[in-house]
């Protein structure tokens, strides 16, 4: 089971938090008809002026869960017109990435997870979002083998979307035998980068915990989570033949 979210500051930290993500896509006039609490206190609790009592940010997470007030966030971000939203707009969005954070807390909270690791420099901030909410540490691997960085971990995949052999690199300071790791992807076709991550994982004689992926543009990720023998992965959002697929 997840951390509780009502539990002291510890839940009023969390409600707020989900109020600032929100207000990406709500104006606390709207947030304030949501959750039936006024729009300035609304805005003190962004504010960081003041943090709702247990009983109030019990109220507030429990209102979002069941009126699938993130579910529709996430949809009006990843889909707006007149499209998909470009992958920029998902991993340098602090509003956004905050929700993604929730989600991973929420599901992945239990797992004691030590690191959370990024198969590319670009889901960076990805990373370092979801290990604060899950007081984790973060890393990004590279294509570039850093002379600065030491000793490397170091393993190739193929990319069917690029035709070519890519290798990606893992400074050894970064992962701890028998440390979780939680290996998190903002867009992804296939998730091949994977195989690398994987194999890198398991040189350090790690522990793959999970993955979480923010955007998948069809289903194959979940061939190549089960080539490496992962069966647990969050998918918050996925595009199929039906349209766009949020699940929170």
């Amino acid at each position: 089971m997840p951390p509780d979210q009502s539990e002291g500051k510890e839940g009023s930290y969390v409600a707020v938090r989900l109020v600032s993500g929100l207000k990406e896509v709500f104006t606390f006039k709207e947030l304030e008809e949501m959750l039936g609490i006024p729009a300035q206190v609304l805005w003190r609790y962004t504010s960081h002026v003041q943090f709702p009592e247990r009983a109030t940010a019990k109220k507030i997470i429990d209102t979002i869960e069941s009126r699938r007030l993130l579910e529709q966030a996430v949809r009006k971000i990843v889909a707006g017109p007149p499209g998909l939203a470009e992958e920029w707009r998902l991993l340098f969005n602090p509003r956004f990435l905050n929700l993604v954070g929730y989600v991973a807390w929420r599901d992945f909270g239990s797992d004691e997870v030590d690191l959370v690791l990024a198969p590319s420099e670009k889901d960076a901030a990805l990373a370092v979002v979801i290990a604060d909410w899950l007081g984790a540490g973060a890393c990004a691997a590279t294509e570039r083998a850093w002379v600065s960085w030491g000793k490397l971990y170091t393993a190739p995949y193929g990319s069917s979307e690029r035709g070519e052999v890519i290798y990606l690199h893992v400074p050894r300071g970064a992962l701890e035998k028998d440390s979780k790791v939680l290996v998190v992807r903002g867009v992804t076709r296939n998730f091949e980068s994977l195989h690398a991550i994987a194999s890198i994982i398991e040189q350090a004689r790690a522990k793959l915990a999970g993955a979480l992926i923010v955007l998948a543009l069809g289903g194959g990720w979940a061939e190549t989570a089960a080539k490496v023998g992962l069966g647990k992965v969050r998918v918050i959002a996925q595009v199929t033949e039906k349209g766009l697929l949020v699940s929170l």
